[in-house]
């Protein structure tokens, strides 16, 4: 089992953890040691219409309920704007995404040209704590709709406890590690 997300290469979306696999997940600078119960494949679908947008104007930070999963539950998501925008991601909403020193970076319409399996856009989201997106319209025009499109896996999960979390800390037992929020 890899020890790491992102793990795709050369090619299509794959799940992160199987089931019955164990996942570390990072979330509030915390690590929950979880068992993988359940795998689902989750096809594209627009989740998100940030409406119209003036040109030459960023939107609103503008959270996804369309991308919340259930208690106990994580989701591996790859995105694409489908309107030509620049689109940066919050996750929380306080955290971009994609971040350097001196800007952050943004996923736009040609992103899918220059990355067809989107795997710079791939994110993890846990439980109820749902990204949130902001578009920027560079353009000379008005938009009359900004939509984004995801796709991916959803994980159920169960807690571990006791000797198996000490044998996974210990570095004795493999582990998924998962990442759930920006670094700050």
């Amino acid at each position: 089992m890899d020890n790491y997300p992102h793990k795709s290469g050369l090619g299509l979306i794959e799940p992160v953890a199987q089931i019955n696999h164990n996942v570390a997940i990072l979330w509030n600078n915390v690590w929950s040691y979880r068992r993988v119960t359940y795998l689902e494949g989750i096809p594209p679908f627009q989740f998100l219409d940030l409406g119209a947008l003036a040109a030459n104007t960023t939107s609103v930070i503008t959270q996804a309920l369309n991308l919340e999963v259930q208690n106990d539950e994580f989701a591996q998501y790859r995105w694409f704007p489908i309107d030509d925008v620049q689109v940066r991601l919050w996750l929380p909403q306080a955290s971009g995404r994609y971040r350097l020193r001196n800007l952050m970076s943004v996923v736009d319409s040609m992103t899918i040209e220059r990355d067809p399996c989107l795997h710079l856009t791939e994110f993890f989201e846990w439980q109820y704590e749902r990204p949130s997106f902001e578009a920027i319209n560079g353009s000379d025009y008005a938009l009359a709709q900004v939509r984004l499109v995801a796709f991916g896996f959803r994980y159920k999960t169960e807690e571990l406890k006791g000797d198996i979390v000490r044998a996974i800390q210990d570095g004795n037992v493999p582990v998924v590690r998962i990442v759930c929020q920006g670094v700050q």
